[in-house]
């Protein structure tokens, strides 16, 4: 199972979220779309960081990341065991369409306090929420982040 971290727009691939993945679970594949907003091209590089990896993937996507992990998971759901997004940006226009129907195992972490991603968008998306006490960064939540993507990487090697 190879993890995957997905940035947001507001952090590059080696944020705090990356770090603390890294450090807790070693190997983490993170494809650099740094300053580049429009989906689709995101996308691209996506797809071409992932293209000669062997896969399956647990995709940890953040804000931008979590609508791209969406977005990805759809062109290529064979390789995609899972998904932890972390308030994704699901109110963007390239999110309308998308559905939880038929996606594997995933999750949302959302905080309330979150003044970039309406929280609505996520308390509508039909997935499992875990509503934190935390804004946009969810910085204080990284400890239930890994938490949450061990017991979903447990899951995912069990089945």
């Amino acid at each position: 199972m190879q993890l995957v971290f997905l940035h947001g727009l507001e952090s590059g691939p080696h944020g705090a979220k990356f770090q603390a993945l890294k450090k807790h679970f070693g190997a983490v594949i993170s494809p650099d779309c740094s300053g580049i907003s429009d989906p689709w091209q995101r996308l691209q590089i996506i797809r071409e960081t992932l293209a000669e990896q062997p896969g399956p993937f647990l995709l940890i996507g953040s804000s931008m990341g979590g609508l791209m992990a969406l977005l990805l998971q759809r062109e290529i759901p064979r390789q995609v065991a899972g998904m932890l997004l972390c308030a994704p940006a699901l109110h963007r226009p390239a999110g309308e369409g998308l559905t939880s129907a038929g996606l594997p195992p995933s999750l949302i972490i959302h905080g309330r306090q979150d003044d970039v991603v309406p929280i609505e968008a996520s308390r509508n998306f039909g997935l499992p929420l875990l509503e934190v006490d935390d804004d946009h960064s969810l910085r204080d939540s990284l400890p239930l982040i890994i938490a949450e993507t061990e017991k979903l990487k447990q899951i995912l090697e069990q089945e």
